[in-house]
Parts: structure tokens; sequence; C-alpha cells
């Protein structure tokens, strides 16, 4: 059956008709028409090299999506008792989750007579200490007094009480995790978490609180994240610790998963940092190589949960300038391994950070390529390959549907 216009393939003739040809044929061309579809799909859901740069596309991601978005303030673990307080890094200590007696509290932590930030870092208000004393949040300026749940309680030398309380926000937890109630439903998005009893925080403590200023923009930050393509490349620890050839997504309308496997039952190790590491885990399970090397959740835009052996990590990202963000990064374990087993906790610390650099360095020439694209006129975006990167694509395609965005530059 001879075949019209198909010079491109070269000279097809009526040889096609033998039997099993046909079928080779029509499998290729499917084959091709399917890398046509996803090569078209590609191109619609890359992002412009100026959306990393532009301060007002920046203003427009603020509104539509960091306003409405998921609110992560920090987790119940951080206030265990009552009295306990975070006064948040990312808000400049602007707010303060508390623990009282009918739950987590999240307060104003700034004085109504003068504006004075009171609570600094984390403690306990029955401690006496700057910003608190005997169970109350105290102004060290002026002495004003506040309870837990922010009423004025006093305020020397006032014949009258100024009546002016802390201002105090709604909340709303999954997971023990601690969001502003700004009217996202928490617990439907995140609902169905496949690996969610991998996540539980149960019998976990929090041990630190690292806050890592980035030199770029937030979605390169969750690019890098949202794909294993360079894991082997470029991660010589990471790369050794776990292995993407069983990578396995999960993927719904807020969220994405990743779980990939341990590498090679930890038998050689590709850092110094990461040989401490791999010795700490074989040793916690008496030479066994935990069932997997880690699981990645990322809660769009910005909230990402992992977990690794014995671990648990909460990353936020905290957009400040088109190219600059925050990233806070909390650090869990299990309760024994807390109190007998610091050993491990500086170990894969030590770990972690070390593949926090290297990401750094990614996110920095992906960024500094992408100015250098948009300073002489150009705009490239590769193609997506899958199925590592096939979480990248998530992300670009949500980013497009919450922004209302098509393909062309800003």
């Amino acid at each position: 059956m001879p075949i019209r216009g198909a010079t491109g393939w070269g000279a097809l003739t009526s040889t096609l008709e033998i039997p099993g040809i046909m079928s080779d044929l029509s499998t290729r061309l499917e084959a091709l028409a399917r890398t046509h579809r996803l090569d078209e799909r590609s191109e619609r859901s890359q992002l412009s090299v100026t959306t990393y740069f532009s301060d007002e596309l920046f203003k427009r991601e603020l509104e539509l999506i960091f306003q409405h978005g998921p609110r992560y303030l920090g987790h119940e673990l951080a206030v265990p008792e009552v009295g306990d307080y975070h006064a948040l890094p990312q808000e400049g200590e602007g707010r303060a989750l508390v623990r009282t007696a009918n739950g987590v509290e999240l307060l104003s932590n700034v004085c109504r007579h003068r504006q004075a930030l009171m609570l600094r870092g984390r403690g306990n208000t029955r401690h006496t200490a700057p910003g608190h004393s005997g169970g109350n949040i105290v102004c060290p300026l002026h002495r004003w007094t506040y309870s837990t749940t922010g009423e004025l309680l006093g305020a020397p030398l006032f014949q009258q009480d100024p009546c002016l309380n802390l201002q105090r926000y709604k909340t709303r937890t999954w997971n023990g995790m601690v969001f502003e109630d700004n009217g996202r439903d928490i617990a439907t998005e995140l609902g169905q978490v496949g690996p969610k009893a991998d996540l539980d925080f149960t019998g976990y403590v929090l041990d630190k609180v690292h806050v890592h200023e980035c030199d770029y923009n937030w979605k390169t930050f969750i690019e890098v994240y949202l794909e294993d393509y360079h894991v082997g490349p470029f991660h010589p620890g990471l790369g050794r610790f776990v292995t993407c050839d069983d990578l396995k997504w999960e993927f719904s309308p807020h969220h994405s998963v990743q779980t990939v496997g341990i590498n090679d039952s930890l038998r050689q190790a590709g850092s110094p940092a990461y040989k401490r590491w791999h010795e700490a885990v074989l040793a916690l399970g008496n030479g066994q190589p935990p069932k997997q090397g880690a699981i990645w959740l990322t809660y769009y835009p910005n909230i990402m949960v992992e977990w690794y052996p014995h671990v648990l990590v909460v990353s936020t990202l905290y957009p400040k300038a088109p190219q600059k963000t925050v990233n806070m990064v909390e650090f869990y374990y299990p309760e024994e391994i807390a109190a007998f087993e610091r050993e491990f906790i500086e170990s894969e610390q030590a770990a972690y950070m070390e593949t926090c650099v290297e990401d750094d360095e990614i996110a920095l020439r992906m960024d500094a390529g992408r100015r250098a694209l948009m300073e002489r006129g150009d705009d490239e975006a590769g193609p997506y390959q899958s199925p590592m990167e096939d979480g990248m694509q998530h992300f670009h395609e949500w980013y497009r549907r919450v922004m209302g965005i098509g393909r062309a530059p800003w």
C-alpha cells in the first residue's frame, strides 16, 4: 500500500504490505505522535526567562499565589508545653506561636504601646527573661504585660486601662503543622497524600530551625527540588545515598510526592559527610539499610515535607523579591534519637546542608543563565526529561493555571 506525501520518511512503497511491517510502522508513527504531543505540552508549560526577574509579575504572584495559598507558620512541636513560645523567624519575629491550656495560639508579638518586639526566639513565658515573666508576655521597654492569649493585663502608670490587646489570628492544623486560616482547606487538599503514614510527626521532637537566604527566584528553588535528573551528576553524596532508578511520582492538583530508593544498601558513600551519615544510619538499623532513601512532598507553592531514615524535615520558602528567597528548614527526630543519638543528628544535618549548598549552586547557575538570555533579548527553555523532571512540568502547569498566563513573556 503506497503512502502519499511520505518523501520525508524515504521511499515507502507497497512492500509495506508485508505482514508485520505495517504494524511496526504503525507503532513507530504512534510513538512519534505521542512524542509530538509531549513536546507540545512541554512547550506550553515552560516559563519565559523573564518570569524569574519581573517585579510586576512578582507582585502578582504575591497576590494570586501567596496571599491565597497555604500559609505555613510552624509545627506544634515547636511549642510542646504550656507557656512555650516560638517567635516566627520568617516574619522577623513579628508574630509568635504560643502554647496555652487551650492549644496553640497565633499572636502579634508587637507591643501595642510603642510597637517593640517582645518575645525573641523560642522559650517559655514562665521563665523570667526579657520579653516574658511569670507566665505572661512582658514588653521589656515599659513593662506592658499581656496574657498568653493576648489580653492586656497591665500598663504601668496609666490611670485608665488602654484596653489594647494583642492581635490574635485564626489557625488550622494538618499533621501537627500550623497554618494561618485564610480559608484554605488544608486537610482536604492533602487528604490523598499517599505516604502520609511516613510523614507522621507522632513521637518526634523539633531539634533545630535553620534560616537559609537564597539569592535566586523562589520558582527556581522549586524547580530544582522537583527534578531528579541532576541527582546523579551533581550530588556525589546524595547520589550515593538514594537511587532514582525506582523513582515514583504522585500528583494531585495541589501537591506532588517523589519517593526514591536506597542506593546499593549504602555500601559506598559519595562524600565524607555522607559517609558519616551512611555509618550512622546503618548503625541505627543494626547494619540493615532502610526501606527507602527519601520521600519529598511538595505542597504548592512553597512547602516541602521530607522523610529520610529517622528524620522529618519541613522546608518552607518565603519570597522577598524576584531574586531573594528565604528558606526556613526545620529538623525533627524521634524522641529517643534526640535524647541519645547526637552523632546521628549532626551527621544527618551535615549531609543535608552539603546537598543544600550544591542545590544553591544549581539554582544560581540557572538564574544566571536566564538573566544572560534575557539581557541579550533571547528566550530559551529545554525539554523535560521524563520521568525525572515530571515534577517540574507538573509545577509549571500548576503555576500557569493559578496565574492564568499563557506563553507570552512578562
